[in-house]
């Protein structure tokens, strides 16, 4: 399971609902929600979420994934290029 802030049971957090709202948000919390002990879901901000989504997005891309594989192996084998060289007015 994924490291959560804490585990809530269904009923629980039906009743604690505003809190757990306010914890995610102000304290960046996230919670297992669980039915009869195993996970159903989890509450995390719609930032987290969000960044999760553009994640996935960007990992799925394979021409992004290959381009930015390249570019970290010309980076370590030094070819690499100064602002300027790339952006100077000729």
């Amino acid at each position: 399971m994924a490291n959560y802030s804490d585990t809530v049971p269904l009923s629980q957090a039906k009743a604690r609902l505003s809190d757990l709202v306010r914890r995610v948000r102000e304290e960046h919390s996230s919670f297992a929600i669980t039915h009869h002990g195993k996970p159903e879901g989890v509450l995390l901000s719609v930032e987290e979420y969000e960044a999760l989504l553009e994640t996935v997005e960007i990992l799925s891309d394979r021409d992004l994934m290959a381009r930015l594989d390249r570019g970290l192996k010309d980076e370590r084998a030094g070819r690499l290029h100064s602002h300027d060289e790339v952006f100077s007015e000729k």
